[in-house]
């Protein structure tokens, strides 16, 4: 019996495209750009952000209003 070495293999799972496709399962609030299955999120309300603070700022720069504290 020989053994298939699995960086030689066309049936290895990181040259299988449809192993390596991710889900979408929603896009981020903040960013726009897509969330996968699996990614870390924050959800707020119905809505998804990933959990990076950039998204968490533009999330809420879209939500909130600018304002000058203690006017």
């Amino acid at each position: 019996m020989q053994v298939e070495n699995p960086f030689v293999s066309d049936r290895h799972p990181i040259r299988d495209r449809e192993a390596v496709e991710l889900k979408v399962v929603g896009y981020c609030a903040g960013c726009g750009e897509e969330i996968h299955k699996g990614d870390d999120i924050i959800e707020i309300g119905n809505d998804m952000i990933h959990e990076r603070s950039s998204c968490a700022y533009d999330y809420c720069s879209q939500i909130g209003f600018h304002n000058t504290a203690g006017e």
